[in-house]
């Protein structure tokens, strides 16, 4: 099991680095170009070696006793897999959703929501301490899934519009990787120059940074 572990991290490793360096392109350069669509399937595709490995390394670890490992992997995984998935199965659905994509966005929804729900208990239980503070802060960025899980689908498409969509989508799982990132790996490179508190901010600034970001594109192509 150990030799799997480092198999699938020099699989892990390499494709995340990758895909944080290729997030940013789509999203600077103008929509709808050969640059935008080529770097952003590339991306899409990158990130989905991300998650993959990172659910199998998921299972490994439960496998090598690792179980606070396990569960954050394996979260971490469906917290970024959601919005990947939907920021581009959005833009293959036309005025009127499918059944077949509604029914899929529901069910990762609710998945995304009680695994959620299971880490903000699993915090509670070790009293907010140690894996416990990680496991409350990334468990409530999960929450929010279930209004998406007990929203109609009329409401939905009303509501929801296929670009702004795909960009919150395609940010969101930006910023989840970038936290998973500065969260662990980055926590060894910034831990000595982060005393204290300010050892949170590695966790909180991929979201101010990808809100902003967020809310100048939907503002930008509104």
């Amino acid at each position: 099991m150990k030799e799997i572990h480092d198999i699938l991290l020099w699989i892990h490793i390499p494709a995340g680095t990758i895909s944080l360096i290729l997030f940013w392109i789509p999203v600077m350069v103008k929509k709808g170009n050969n640059i935008h669509r080529k770097v952003g399937r590339a991306y899409y595709w990158s990130m989905w070696v991300v998650q993959i490995t990172a659910l199998i390394l998921s299972v490994n670890n439960v496998f090598l006793g690792q179980y606070i490992m396990a569960a954050f992997l394996g979260f971490l995984a469906i917290l970024t897999g959601y919005p990947l998935w939907y920021s581009y199965e959005i833009l293959q659905q036309k005025k009127v959703w499918s059944d077949q994509y509604f029914n899929r966005r529901r069910a990762f929804a609710w998945v995304l929501f009680i695994a959620s729900l299971s880490m903000v208990i699993g915090a509670i239980i070790m009293k907010f301490q140690g894996p416990g503070i990680l496991m409350l802060f990334f468990g409530v960025l999960g929450i929010p899934a279930m209004k998406d899980a007990l929203m109609t689908k009329e409401k939905a498409i009303a509501k929801e519009n296929r670009i702004k969509m795909h960009m919150q989508g395609t940010i969101i799982s930006g910023i989840a990787a970038y936290t998973a990132f500065l969260s662990f790996g980055g926590r060894a490179l910034f831990g000595d120059l982060l005393p204290g508190y300010l050892q949170i901010l590695p966790w909180i600034a991929p979201t101010i940074i990808g809100v902003t970001v967020l809310r100048f594109m939907k503002k930008k192509y509104k």
